[in-house]
């Protein structure tokens, strides 16, 4: 007799942007429990990803600093060509005033510091995570009636 086997739920994607295999590497092994993670190493990357898998993208980690494409011109783009419609937390050690007002600008949901502090990026990148879903939720709901 052959054992069924159970159904893979498939995992939401978080998208990990950093030039940085090192810092990619701290990111996914803070998520990959959770998350189906797709790395990029720099901005033409991501947007290629996004693209591709908006629909099931949870979240992005986005660095600021990045050679070719940073982390702003990233941003440009996805509000642009409507692709704001996932999550962006900026992932940064250049946190300055400049930088935070360039990502309110563009709707970023939260800035992290690096290094990174495993407990606070988990909370803080969950955290975001559920308020899209349920605000996305919503107006699902209230386009329905």
């Amino acid at each position: 007799m052959k054992r069924r086997e159970k159904p893979q739920i498939q995992k939401p994607i978080m998208l990990i942007v950093d030039d940085k295999a090192v810092n990619r590497y701290v990111l996914k092994n803070i998520f990959e429990e959770d998350y189906e993670i797709v790395e990029c190493q720099d901005g033409r990357d991501a947007i290629e990803a996004l693209e591709d898998k908006r629909e099931e993208t949870a979240a992005v980690l986005l660095d600021i600093v990045m050679p070719e494409w940073d982390g702003f011109a990233v941003l440009k783009y996805m509000k642009e060509t409507a692709l704001q419609t996932v999550p962006v937390i900026l992932v940064s050690s250049n946190v300055n005033d400049k930088n935070i007002h360039r990502a309110c600008a563009y709707d970023v949901a939260d800035y992290i510091q690096k290094p990174f502090q495993e407990n606070v990026v988990r909370q803080r990148v969950q955290r975001i995570i559920d308020l899209y879903q349920l605000k996305k939720g919503n107006e699902e709901y209230g386009q329905a009636e």
